[in-house]
């Protein structure tokens, strides 16, 4: 059984850029990680499930979202910790659960 991060990154782009003046521009941005459990069976089965339990990851740059999707990749990996940690505690919380739906996949294949 493995816990992995799924993550979806959304941006949105604020400010202006007038000719000569300065620019406003910032490119917002979040990312939606969610935690999906696998669990294989013996016989090459398998059994994936999305939890319950999103996680936001927030920021913003300077500039145009279409000029910065290298550092809004770059802030996801700097904040990876924040990910894993996510990860180990909703693992650590997921036991009845998994239980629940081995218990509900073993009923429908026996029927």
């Amino acid at each position: 059984m493995t816990y992995r991060a799924d993550a979806k990154v959304s941006t949105r782009q604020i400010g202006m850029s007038a000719g000569t003046r300065p620019t406003t521009e910032r490119c917002l941005w979040a990312a939606r990680v969610a935690v999906v459990r696998d669990v294989a069976g013996t016989k090459g089965a398998s059994l994936s499930h999305r939890l319950d339990a999103d996680q936001m990851i927030r920021g913003s740059h300077f500039g145009k979202c279409s000029e910065n999707r290298a550092q809004v990749a770059s802030s996801i990996v700097r904040r990876s910790n924040e990910v894993k940690a996510h990860l180990a505690e909703v693992a650590r919380g997921d036991g009845v659960r998994l239980a629940n739906d081995i218990s509900s996949a073993k009923h429908f294949a026996a029927n």
